[in-house]
């Protein structure tokens, strides 16, 4: 149940964070079914603000699992993306590594887009995305009915050099099944902003938030030189959430 809860919690917490969103019209633009896996990081506070747009203040998520990051990763693995008519994109999946982080200005919080490292860079809304190679490897092995031991290694390697690489292995526990809404901004570009809504299976590998340990362990390591005034070595992670099944609708406000 705490779990469950803190889930909850996580989810409303950035809804309500995002939500300065005029009533307005919205235009479908597609879909998506993804796996993922979240990463609460607690970064180089000065590296975070630089990526911030101009008169915004970079601020830690504010209650559920991520409380206390001021930076997310989220490690995606695209298995099917489809425009507003249903139609598979060309190519059909992807895998990316998006950062992004919470920015305060008055009395208006946003979630900003920063970077977006990629395998398809060419399908870049936020103006942010840079070129990679991605490689990910997983397994998932034990009884029918309990826990299994999973696996999950990234890999990705961006065109400009360098590699970030994230792995974890643990014991998989009670998993919920929730829906969301985010409103996210692009760092780049401001002004621009889609809506996701977006149903998502997690397991809450471990958050010292919520004072959840982990049943295995996680790691990980960066070389990339785009990235080294946030991830300098000083990083903390904060929680971890693995998303076998996420799926989403895409809006533009």
């Amino acid at each position: 149940m705490l779990i469950r809860s803190a889930l909850r919690t996580f989810v409303t917490a950035v809804a309500l964070a995002t939500l300065a969103v005029a009533a307005r019209a919205e235009t479908f633009v597609g879909s998506n079914i993804d796996s993922r896996v979240l990463v609460g990081v607690k970064a180089n506070a000065q590296g975070v603000q630089a990526m911030m747009p101009e008169g915004w203040t970079s601020v830690p998520f504010p209650s559920g699992p991520m409380k206390g990051s001021n930076l997310l990763l989220a490690l995606i693995d695209g298995v099917l993306e489809m425009d507003a008519e249903g139609k598979p994109l060309d190519p059909p999946s992807r895998r990316a590594a998006v950062l992004v982080g919470l920015g305060k200005k008055d009395d208006a919080v946003r979630m900003y887009v920063f970077r977006m490292i990629t395998t398809v860079p060419d399908r870049d809304p936020y103006s942010v995305a840079t070129a990679a190679e991605i490689e990910r490897t997983t397994s998932l092995a034990g009884p029918a009915n309990g826990g299994r031991e999973s696996t999950d290694e990234w890999r990705i390697k961006p065109a400009g050099g360098g590699e970030l690489v994230f792995s974890l292995a643990y014991k998989t526990g009670k998993r919920s099944w929730a829906p969301g809404q985010l409103f996210p901004h692009s760092a780049a570009k401001p002004d621009f902003s889609r809506i996701y809504r977006y149903e998502q299976l997690v397991d809450l590998v471990a958050s010292t938030a919520v004072g959840k340990p982990s049943s295995g362990k996680f790691s990980m390591t960066s070389t990339v030189t785009d990235l080294g005034a946030v991830l300098d070595g000083s990083e903390e992670i904060i929680a971890v959430m693995d998303v076998p099944v996420y799926v989403r609708k895409v809006f533009l406000p």
